[in-house]
């Protein structure tokens, strides 16, 4: 049961601050296993929101499956969802959606609205041809391009996450910059590899001859209500390992 009256802070959006208050009280056992979530009036008393934000904050503890519906149709913490916050934790610690950048790797970006080629936009689920915003990052070791990678989001992300359009590196990486902005987290990415020629637009990212092989790798990312948060694909100069560490829960 909350108490009194809170504050939050505007750059966020109200229901991921919300969202990560309550997630904190089940981590910590302050709102035990079945016990009832605040109400959503009780919301707009304690964190002085409207009701529509209360309800968007149910409904993100919902999709995450934290909180689940009674008897009587009241919200209560859902069973182990304290373990799948610790679980979703170590994975944010030992798994991240992005490699690991090397020690004192630099990574330059650009970003631009351009028009979406027809493959891409079947992928974002909109026109082929409609502007939408293609974020890139070449990253350098030993002042050397190593990798590049370009990523193409569908509109509503973009228009969340309005730093995805600056021209210079995100430190916590792009997926954890859209999980902060938006409170939609990559739980489900499609990824296919392939040893490919590089193009021309890729050679000169990499500082190759086109044609040149290198690593491509395609990744879709999805939120657990099965909605696009990007397409990226990512190019590797030949000699280079590239790593990811995954953590599966569940049955």
């Amino acid at each position: 049961m909350v108490k009194g009256t809170a504050e939050l802070e505007r750059p966020v959006p109200l229901y991921m601050q919300v969202v990560r208050q309550l997630r904190a009280q089940i981590a910590s056992g302050e709102l035990a296993e079945g016990e009832r979530i605040p109400s959503q009036r009780q919301m707009m008393a304690h964190w002085r929101i409207s009701m529509q934000t209360a309800s968007k904050v149910i409904g993100a503890l919902k999709a995450e499956g934290l909180a689940i519906a009674s008897v009587g149709r009241d919200t209560v913490v859902a069973p182990g969802a304290a373990s799948s916050i610790a679980t979703a934790a170590a994975g944010a610690m030992h798994a991240p959606a992005e490699p690991p950048e090397d020690d004192g790797q630099e990574v330059k970006a650009t970003a631009a609205a351009t028009a979406v080629p027809a493959d891409v936009a079947e992928i974002l689920g909109i026109p082929a041809g409609r502007r939408a915003l293609r974020r890139q990052e070449t990253r350098y070791g030993n002042g050397k391009p190593v990798s590049t990678t370009a990523t193409w989001f569908p509109p509503a992300i973009a228009a969340k996450a309005p730093r995805l359009a600056d021209a210079q590196a995100i430190p916590a990486g792009v997926m954890a910059y859209i999980a902060e902005a938006t409170g939609g987290r990559a739980v489900r990415i499609i990824e296919e590899n392939a040893a490919m020629p590089a193009d021309e637009e890729t050679a000169e990212s990499l500082g190759v001859p086109p044609g040149t092989a290198v690593l491509v790798s395609r990744a879709r990312h999805y939120t657990s209500t099965g909605q696009i948060i990007g397409y990226a694909e990512s190019s590797t100069t030949a000699g280079r390992w590239q790593s990811r560490a995954y953590t599966v829960t569940g049955n």
